[in-house]
C-alpha cells in the first residue's frame, strides 16, 4: 500500500494543497507580522486574567521571538500599550543617595557586608559597576564618604604595631573579632588585607601560623641562623610541622625554586643533566685525568670536582667506574663488587641502552 503523503502529492499537487482540498488549514511559516500579533494576544490574555504585567521569567518559552521581533523585553511591554517596569539597575544618583542615607542613620560609613535589602542598599557590585571602580573605600569616595579606614590617623608602620598588639592582647585569630574588638581609630580589615595580609599580623602576634610565603621564609631564615647552616628539608617540615608539598601547594612553585628567590642556596638540589655523549664523557675524564697527574684515571671521589658530573651519571652510561676506565684505555682497578674483566666490559658498553638485562 503506498504511502498517504505520496498519494497526496501525487493528486493534489502539494501536501498542503492536499490539506485545503480537506477543508483544514495547513502549517505555514508565517510572517513577522503574525507572530508579533500572537505575541501581543498571550500578553493581553495575561493582563486580563491576573491584572498585571507578566515578568520575563515568565514568558520564557517565547523569550527568542520576544527578543527577536521586538528587540527586549520591556519594549515589546510598550508595544503592547503598557509602562514597563523600572530597572533593576539604579542610577548613579540612586546610588549615591542609598550610600548617604545610610550614613545619616547608623552615622558610619557602609561596609560591602552592609550591602543588602534590608539596609536600603544594592549588590555592592553595581557600585563598583556604575562608578567605574575596583575598591570599596573608592566607592565611598566616590559618594563624599569617608572610607573608614583612610580616617584613622596612624601611619603604616605605627596601624602595623598597634594591630599586632591588639591580636597578641586579645589572641584574635579571625577577622570578626578584630572588628568587634577594634578601638574606632584603628585600621579596617580591608586595610589589613591589603597592606599587611590578615594571616602575616597573625603570624607576627603569634596566635596562628598559617603556611604562607611569608612564614615558611621566616622559619627558614631563622632555622638556618639556629643551625649555623642551610637547613635541609626534612629539617623545616619538622619545624613547621607540615610537609613540602603542602608548601609547594601553597607557595605555588617547588620549595627548591621559592628557597632560590629569596637569595638562599638550597641543601639539596637536583643535579643538571647531562648533556655530553659518551665520547664526549670520555674524553673529558682522560683529559682531565692527565692534566691533575692521574696516569690511570682519576678516583671515583674526584669525579664531581675535576669533571664537573656525578659518580651516578657515569654509572649509567658506563655500567661503573670500570667500565669508564675500559673505555679510556686504562687498566681496570679491583673492585669490592662483583667483578668484571675487560672484555666482559666491552660487551656491557656495546649493549644498547634499551637492552633488557638478565
Amino acid at each position: 500500500m503506498e504511502n498517504i503523503n505520496t498519494i497526496g502529492r501525487r493528486y493534489f499537487g502539494s501536501w498542503n494543497n492536499f490539506i485545503l482540498a480537506a477543508g483544514l488549514k495547513p502549517r505555514i511559516n508565517k510572517t513577522a507580522e503574525e507572530i508579533k500579533a500572537e505575541l501581543l494576544v498571550l500578553l493581553n490574555d495575561f493582563y486580563k486574567k491576573n491584572d498585571r504585567i507578566p515578568m520575563r521569567r515568565e514568558f520564557s518559552a517565547k523569550s527568542t521571538n520576544v527578543r527577536k521581533y521586538f528587540g527586549t523585553w520591556n519594549k515589546f511591554i510598550a508595544a503592547a500599550g503598557f509602562a514597563p517596569n523600572d530597572r533593576r539597575i539604579p542610577s548613579i544618583g540612586k546610588l549615591k543617595n542609598s550610600l548617604v542615607k545610610f550614613y545619616i542613620k547608623h552615622h558610619r560609613s557602609p561596609t560591602v557586608g552592609d550591602c543588602v535589602h534590608k539596609n536600603g542598599l544594592y549588590n555592592y557590585k553595581s557600585y563598583f559597576i556604575h562608578f567605574k571602580v575596583n575598591t570599596w573605600a573608592d566607592v565611598l569616595e566616590y559618594a563624599g564618604l569617608h572610607s573608614y579606614f583612610r580616617v584613622t590617623t596612624m601611619t603604616e608602620s605605627e596601624a602595623k604595631a598597634a594591630v599586632i598588639q591588639l591580636i597578641k592582647k586579645h589572641h584574635i585569630k579571625h577577622y570578626k573579632d578584630y572588628k568587634r574588638l577594634k578601638p574606632e581609630n584603628y585600621p579596617s580589615v580591608w586595610y589589613l588585607v591589603d597592606k599587611f595580609g590578615w594571616n602575616n599580623l597573625c603570624y607576627l602576634a603569634g596566635t596562628k601560623i598559617p603556611v604562607t610565603r611569608f612564614s615558611i621564609k621566616d622559619y627558614y631564615l631563622s632555622l638556618a641562623k639556629e643551625l649555623g647552616r642551610t637547613p635541609t628539608t626534612k629539617e623545616l617540615e619538622a619545624k613547621m610541622g607540615i610537609t613540602s608539598g603542602a608548601m609547594t601547594w601553597k607557595t605555588g612553585q617547588r620549595l627548591n625554586h621559592f628557597i632560590q628567590s629569596f637569595g638562599q642556596k638550597p641543601a639539596h638540589s637536583t643535579p643538571e643533566r647531562c648533556k655530553l655523549s659518551k665520547k664526549q664523557l670520555v674524553d673529558l675524564y682522560k683529559r682531565k685525568s692527565i692534566e691533575h697527574g692521574f696516569e690511570n684515571g682519576m678516583p671515583r671521589s674526584k669525579l664531581f670536582e675535576l669533571t664537573g658530573y656525578t659518580r651516578d651519571i657515569y654509572d649509567n652510561r658506563f655500567h661503573n667506574i670500570n667500565g669508564l676506565r675500559v673505555a679510556c684505555g686504562f687498566k681496570i682497578i679491583p673492585a669490592a663488587c662483583k667483578p668484571y674483566t675487560a672484555g666482559e666490559l666491552k660487551n656491557i658498553l656495546k649493549k644498547p641502552t634499551y637492552a633488557k638485562k638478565r
